[in-house]
């Protein structure tokens, strides 16, 4: 894309869907908008909180389930190895962290997700 004045603009909101489908780029995108000094570390902080509740809650609730219960059923049980109920959960969190993204800037998002997923130079 490009403005009137012909320099190169970034994408305004990140492709959920490729951000779902390629974790690392996913990843590397948050990492490069964690460590980049014109976003703020309250927003920093904010991010990272919430995305360790909702792990802690995920993992957390799946261990307690797992000390309660503890009978695994072989037969109703597994889908690939991951229950369904924990597959849901993880894509909520997925969800969630995508959402997240909001929290941050829009134009330093963009310009790394352009980076990042399209191989623009920086």
């Amino acid at each position: 894309m490009s403005n009137t004045t012909g320099k190169a603009t970034t994408q305004a909101r990140p492709n959920g869907f490729a951000l779902f489908l390629h974790l690392h780029k996913t990843v590397s995108l948050v990492g490069a908008v964690l460590s980049d000094p014109r976003v703020h570390w309250i927003r920093k902080t904010l991010f990272l909180t919430t995305i360790a509740v909702l792990i802690a809650a995920l993992i957390g609730g799946d261990a307690v389930n797992d000390f309660l219960d503890g009978i695994p059923f072989p037969i109703i049980g597994n889908l690939i190895g991951i229950p369904i109920d924990g597959a849901f959960d993880w894509v909520a969190l997925s969800v969630a962290a995508y959402n997240l993204l909001k929290l941050f800037p829009i134009d330093i998002v963009g310009e790394h997700y352009d980076r990042l997923f399209r191989n623009k130079a920086a």
